[in-house]
């Protein structure tokens, strides 16, 4: 491997790394409203790209990926009716 393929991937495991820890912010306060400028912020990247890097890792945009964390959560959540046989 070259030398700047190994500091590609280097960086490219980095940015997984801080984009997972933005993605267990956002499963651990579900409540708090998303703050992408500091999500990208944190992760050194600029917004558009942090959304774009975002969505590469995880196949939602990080507002999708709230909302789809809220749609598991209240399915999970609300009571499964009886089958009537």
């Amino acid at each position: 491997m070259c030398l700047s393929l190994a500091a590609a991937a280097r960086q490219h495991l980095r940015e997984l790394v801080l984009l997972r820890r933005v993605r267990d912010r956002i499963d651990a306060d579900p409540a708090r409203p998303l703050d992408i400028e500091a999500f990208a912020h944190s992760v050194d990247l600029p917004v558009a790209l942090f959304v774009r890097r975002f969505r590469d890792a995880y196949g939602l945009s990080p507002h999708g990926y709230r909302r789809a964390l809220e749609a598991i959560r209240n399915r999970e959540a609300s009571p499964v009716a009886p089958k009537v046989a």
